[in-house]
């Protein structure tokens, strides 16, 4: 329908908007793998409460209609998102009951019948777990359901989210779409064996897009792996790597460290001994792993600051307007989250929904004293200096504390060249046990 059209054109715009705003970067990898046609069940997991549907409304190139716990409609501050979105209630039996939950299937398999789009999380829980958590059956009834009452074809696409820091403003995520999973011909939702392998079917698609550890110190542990593992040693700056690019390795290192520590668990005991001790004095010297590796040389180093400190200046006189106008509602969000920053999936949501009320009216009332000082022309004057200044702040400080960095760490790495010649022996060392666990089969391991 034409107002639906609208509506999706809305969500997505306001989805990017926020997005745009809250992260430094967000990659998106397979896209290409979404069906153009057809009907399409999104299935994702489930660690960024509501920054979870935004992404994938922001970034997939179908927006699906997501199906969403019946309790957030109580939330005025949701209630006109999950409107814009075209949201359908679930009702769960944590929440009080699933009554209700033919009436969710029957507008499902209306939307897949005509061809649209609905997204889930089939771990049906939000959560702060470094793995995904055992899938409900609910996709794949619904898949199953919708075929049946004629949505042909039907595909299930896996999505899987990670986050750099998923609590903290300006970090980075990734949004990966995995191969499509077209059901089987002959399975129905009635059958109890066809859905339980469908559902299966999903839970290794989304595995095949998401990591997934025994801990959050083995998720530490793979993440530095792959970071020390990938790098660029050949680097003149600094430079992180993107998201994407090290996925496969942070894969690769989870499953091979389980296998290693079962076969070698001294040697391996011993292996993450070092990459704990690396990590501590990176975090001592408030260092990264890039900082290491560059080699800095004087003529990279001097055209990197002749490109700074001029894109500093310009932007100083604007990101003083900025912040004297924005300060308060960009500090609010902050304070919001850290009420529950114990809920490590919740803090995210906290400052999108806290900044998605401050700021407009913040700058609602900031227009209101422009109007009463300089009248009309003021207000219109404020509406658009407000919110532009404000980015360029953003992005003032930003930079500013890269370059404050930047040269904070190449000054570390010269006056105290004891800890920077640590810092390479023991990476040098990690590097060569790595090789040997990526590139060789785990019982050749010595």
């Amino acid at each position: 329908m034409p107002e639906r059209g609208l509506s999706e054109r809305l969500a997505r715009g306001l989805a990017r908007l926020l997005l745009r705003v809250f992260y430094r970067d967000v990659e998106a990898q397979g896209l290409e793998r979404v069906p153009e046609r057809g009907a399409v069940v999104f299935v994702a997991n489930h660690g960024n409460a509501l920054v979870d549907p935004m992404l994938l409304v922001g970034l997939l190139p179908r927006v699906p209609r997501f199906l969403a716990k019946h309790t957030l409609w109580s939330n005025p501050a949701v209630r006109p998102l999950l409107a814009l979105a075209g949201s359908i209630p679930v009702y769960r039996a944590q929440d009080g009951g699933t009554a209700r939950n033919d009436e969710t299937f029957a507008r499902c398999f209306e939307v897949l019948a005509a061809g649209g789009a609905v997204g889930l999380f089939p771990e049906g829980i939000s959560h702060d777990e470094p793995a995904l958590q055992p899938l409900r059956t609910g996709a794949a009834r619904i898949a199953l359901g919708a075929r049946a009452a004629g949505a042909e074809p039907m595909a299930v696409v896996p999505v899987g989210l990670t986050f750099e820091e998923k609590g903290r403003f300006r970090s980075r995520a990734l949004v990966a779409v995995g191969d499509p999973i077209l059901p089987a011909p002959e399975a129905h939702a009635e059958d109890a064996a066809a859905v339980r392998a469908l559902t299966e079917a999903i839970d290794a698609g989304l595995r095949d897009v998401t990591l997934n550890y025994a801990s959050w110190e083995a998720a530490r542990l793979a993440e530095q792996s792959a970071e020390i593992y990938g790098a660029d040693d050949a680097r003149a700056l600094p430079g992180r790597a993107a998201l994407g690019a090290h996925f496969p390795l942070r894969r690769a290192f989870g499953d091979r460290y389980d296998a290693a520590r079962a076969a070698h668990p001294e040697r391996v005991a011993t292996l993450e001994g070092v990459v704990k001790r690396y990590d501590r004095l990176l975090r001592f010297l408030a260092l990264r792993d890039d900082h290491v590796t560059a080699r800095y040389t004087w003529r990279n180093a001097l055209a990197y600051v002749g490109y700074r400190i001029p894109s500093l200046l310009w932007r100083l006189p604007f990101a003083a307007i900025g912040l004297l106008l924005n300060y308060l509602p960009y500090r609010l969000p902050g304070w919001v989250a850290g009420l529950v920053r114990d809920q490590g999936d919740q803090p995210a949501t906290y400052k999108v929904l806290t900044g998605l009320v401050a700021f407009p009216v913040f700058w609602g009332l900031e227009c209101a004293l422009a109007w009463s000082a300089w009248g009309g022309a003021g207000a219109a004057a404020m509406a658009v200096v407000a919110p532009v200044t404000g980015w360029i702040a953003l992005r003032f400080y930003e930079r500013n504390e890269s370059f404050w960095r930047e040269l904070r760490a190449w000054l570390v790495l010269r006056l105290v060249p004891h800890r920077a010649n640590e810092l390479r022996v023991l990476r040098r060392m990690m590097r060569e046990e790595l090789q040997a666990l990526v590139e060789g089969a785990p019982q050749q391991a010595r």
